[in-house]
């Protein structure tokens, strides 16, 4: 394990510990609420992301969800710019244990999200730092982990590796949770 490694886990491990435990009220209100959906890094993921795009635009409505690329990922082939919101750093967003610059966070704090999707299914110290930038944010997906309130929704098939199964399940329990009356706390 590198020093860049190492000064990334205490950061995160820092930023962590300022998050706060806030009640989740169900059901959930996905109509008129904004969507961050946390893009992972590798091509074939950004593929398989791309397949389930439309089950996300139609739970929350095209204008409110935003695509947010890793810095150096190529996303203009695999996501055409089709009224969708994308946001894609550049390299200068880093900094130098690979995680978001404060310059990079504070330009994505002034925008507020109600909801963020983390499609990352490995760890992704760029991501993580990202879902704890939205404290009251609810936070789903699979890898993060960091924070509350967070549906942490690990999918248990037979398919295991099967990732569009993995997303597909993880927006049926979303959708689901949005019919369902109630409230969690952590």
């Amino acid at each position: 394990m590198g020093i860049r490694s190492l000064a990334a886990k205490f950061s995160l491990s820092r930023a962590a510990a300022n998050v706060v435990s806030v009640p989740l009220s169900l059901p959930l209100q996905l109509s008129g609420k904004s969507l961050l959906v946390l893009l992972p890094d590798k091509q074939r993921d950004l593929t398989v992301v791309k397949q389930i795009l439309p089950r996300v635009l139609r739970l929350f409505g095209e204008e409110s969800v935003h695509l947010l690329a890793a810095p150096e990922c190529d996303i203009q082939s695999i996501f055409p710019s089709k009224g969708i919101r994308i946001i894609t750093p550049d390299v200068n967003a880093l900094n130098w244990s690979r995680l978001p610059s404060h310059a990079f966070l504070d330009r994505l704090r002034a925008q507020k999200f109600d909801y963020v999707f983390d499609t990352n299914l490995e760890e992704n110290g760029f991501s993580a730092r990202i879902l704890l930038l939205y404290p009251y944010a609810v936070r789903f997906g699979a890898a993060g982990r960091l924070g509350l309130p967070y549906l942490n929704l690990e999918i248990k098939t037979k398919y295991g590796r099967d990732r569009g199964l993995i997303y597909e399940c993880i927006l049926e329990v979303i959708e689901h949770l949005s019919h369902t009356a109630g409230a969690l706390t952590s």
